[in-house]
């Protein structure tokens, strides 16, 4: 179904390993992790209560979470906004906010939980994919703050916006500083994955 080159799925697989999935549809979830096997991920943990949810996040360590927006004991808003608030290790997992409810207002509240990502039922493939190759391999800036903890909210921070702004108020300065700050990252991150293969050229 997925036409990914090895190379691509060796690097999502290690993005992948540990998946949490939270839905209250069982079938919907199902269908979800077989689609990210796929992809390259391992078994993924399956749960359609945000309390479960939260536990698991501690027991398994995520590096990847999938959250239904709302569900009959699922609320997608509350369950980011506690993870991210959290000392669990994984409070920094990528999280994708599914829904079938496409509303601007749903969308606001979870990008402002610190969701990563949003996905639309009916989703395809390509659209998936898509999702999980922005949140795995390319990474945002991280803010705490007094209101707000999670990944950076504007997009050219990952280093991938060419623009010089994405706010009115920001400049060009800032902009410029923030991807050079975003594109060290994305290089430190890289040579972190070739550490046990090559030490003495990713320490260079």
């Amino acid at each position: 179904m997925f036409n990914i080159d090895s190379r691509m799925q060796a690097r999502l697989s290690r993005q992948m390993e540990r998946v949490l999935i939270l839905d209250s549809n069982p079938a919907a979830a199902r269908l979800l992790g077989d689609l990210l096997k796929e992809m390259g991920a391992r078994q993924p943990v399956y749960t359609a209560r945000t309390d479960r949810a939260l536990q698991l996040a501690l027991d398994m360590e995520p590096q990847l979470v999938f959250t239904e927006l709302t569900g009959p004991e699922i609320d997608g808003v509350d369950f980011t906004t506690r993870l991210r608030r959290s000392e669990a290790p994984a409070r920094k997992a990528p999280i994708v906010v599914v829904t079938a409810q496409a509303r601007e207002g749903s969308i606001k509240a979870a990008r402002d939980a610190g969701a990563h990502e949003f996905l639309v039922k009916p989703f395809t493939a390509g659209h998936l994919f898509k999702r999980v190759e922005n949140v795995a391999l390319k990474p945002r800036l991280w803010i705490e703050a007094k209101m707000y903890v999670g990944p950076d909210r504007r997009r050219f921070n990952s280093g991938d916006f060419e623009g010089q702004k994405k706010r009115r108020s920001d400049t060009a300065r800032r902009a410029a500083i923030a991807c050079t700050f975003a594109n060290a990252d994305s290089l430190i991150r890289k040579e972190l994955e070739t550490m046990a293969a090559r030490p003495q050229a990713a320490l260079r």
